[in-house]
């Protein structure tokens, strides 16, 4: 009437029940003690973070850049090409690398759930000084629109010897496409490149 498969079952769940039952047995004095046991306490927690303007961009899209989405499953994709641009010293205003155009760019997804940009930017540049390569990728979140802003986290890979120490440090991008820059033959996002200290 019940097929080899079904008592197997059975057998197997009467097995797993009785296990869980001794275990719980022996283990009782144990899981008591663990329960009675005072609450972890710290003296202090993790400081929050700290960061410092590293790099100031200026990065020229494709034109209309806001109108370079597609579906996705997940709301809408953008795919918002870098044709170039530089970055500088906050506090000189000098070039300090030079965007390497048509490579890389944000690829981020505007959420339908909740209208959020989750970002997904990557970009290379060239360092005015040893004309060395570094590649900077990251995501973060913002918000897409008339005024387009996210806040990213990057991690850079280069072979400058100089900047070896942003290799391993955290890195935010803070980025926003003001709407008087967004036009239909060119379109210049605003970049602001951050270290932890």
């Amino acid at each position: 009437m019940f097929s080899p498969y079904r008592d197997l079952c059975i057998s197997f769940s009467k097995f797993v029940l009785i296990f869980v039952a001794i275990s719980l047995a022996i283990n009782k004095d144990r899981a008591q003690a663990i329960a009675v046991q005072p609450a972890y306490k710290r003296d202090a927690f993790p400081t929050v973070p700290t960061f410092t303007r590293l790099y100031d961009a200026t990065i020229l899209l494709v034109p209309n850049a806001n109108g370079h989405i597609t579906g996705s499953p997940f709301g809408e994709r953008e795919y918002i090409g870098f044709l170039g641009g530089n970055c500088t010293d906050p506090n000189s205003g000098e070039v300090v690398a030079n965007v390497v155009p048509n490579v890389g760019g944000e690829f981020g997804i505007i959420s339908s759930e909740n209208q959020a940009l989750y970002t997904e930017v990557h970009l290379v540049l060239q360092f005015v000084d040893d004309g060395d390569i570094a590649y900077l990728s990251g995501e973060g979140v913002g918000t897409f629109g008339a005024t387009t802003a996210a806040v990213t986290y990057l991690r850079m890979e280069t072979n400058s010897t100089s900047r070896q120490d942003l290799v391993t440090t955290p890195l935010l991008l803070s980025i926003e496409f003001p709407p008087d820059l967004q036009r239909t033959d060119e379109t210049v996002a605003l970049f602001s490149l951050f270290v932890m200290t």
